[in-house]
């Protein structure tokens, strides 16, 4: 039997497959951090708060390709919950781990690896909105004993549609089904995701962007993760810009509230 990794990237190959390559004179790099910073009790009866800073680097190696590698730092205290790709899950009671004995714990270190390729099959052209399907792997990376991740391998498959409906507004609609890894002594099931926004360009500099983002519970006892984000980009050069956003759980399978920053930049 194959692997769900297989699988996943069978799937990419698929998608790739009778596209001729158009080879960039220079390969389009970026690289993107931020900070992002969430407290929720997630239907339990005790607060999580999460610190999440990954440091991305993406390039365009061929036209419409963008590869990307992410390496996030995670600081979490309050043991009742655990990151996966697909969201976060509530931990089982007496799950074994060296830091469940107290929900007051706080860990921190290297969080779980992310490798990501997209491809733009279409553009926006006329009637016809961009779409990119896409293929993310979580590398078990995080240490599990410390509650930090799953120790297991999550895979994603998706697709991100975008579409002018302006000048000014963007609209934008992204579905995703996620793979979960089980680690022992829990039994927790994929994830079907999806999100949908509109960004508006107040001047050339300044934009704004709403999203409601949604998916199925990874675990069984949790309501569906909903929740509302709304935020803003300053591009202070054509390469470099801010983003700032606010966000706001609206069920028990979300945090309550989160906040974040981010800087970005191309070369």
């Amino acid at each position: 039997m194959r692997s769900r990794t297989s699988v996943v990237a069978g799937a990419a190959t698929v998608v790739l497959l009778g596209v001729t390559p158009a080879y960039a004179d220079d390969p389009r790099w970026s690289f993107r951090t931020a900070v992002f910073y969430s407290v929720g009790d997630y239907g339990t009866d005790k607060d999580t708060t999460i610190i999440y800073v990954p440091f991305t680097l993406g390039v365009t190696p061929i036209d419409r390709l963008t590869l990307s590698l992410t390496v996030p730092y995670i600081r979490q205290t309050g043991q009742n919950v655990v990151v996966t790709g697909g969201g976060v899950a509530v931990r089982k009671k007496g799950q074994s781990s060296s830091t469940t004995s107290t929900s007051s714990e706080t860990e921190d270190g290297v969080g779980d690896v992310l490798l990501k390729g997209s491809y733009v099959v279409l553009r926006d052209e006329g009637l016809v909105p961009e779409v990119a399907p896409y293929v993310k792997i979580k590398f078990p990376t995080a240490d599990e004993d410390r509650g930090l991740g799953t120790g297991e391998f999550d895979e994603t498959i998706g697709v991100e549609l975008s579409k002018r409906l302006g000048e000014r507004l963007t609209g934008f609609l992204a579905l995703a089904y996620t793979f979960i890894g089980d680690p022992p002594d829990q039994n927790l099931r994929d994830s079907f995701g999806w999100s949908i926004g509109a960004d508006y360009a107040v001047t050339p500099p300044l934009s704004v962007f709403a999203f409601l983002e949604g998916s199925t519970a990874i675990d069984p006892s949790q309501q569906d993760p909903l929740e509302l984000r709304v935020g803003a980009e300053y591009r202070i050069t054509k390469t470099l810009s801010v983003t700032g956003a606010v966000s706001r759980g609206l069920s028990d399978g979300s945090a309550d509230w989160g906040v974040s920053a981010s800087l970005g930049v191309r070369f």
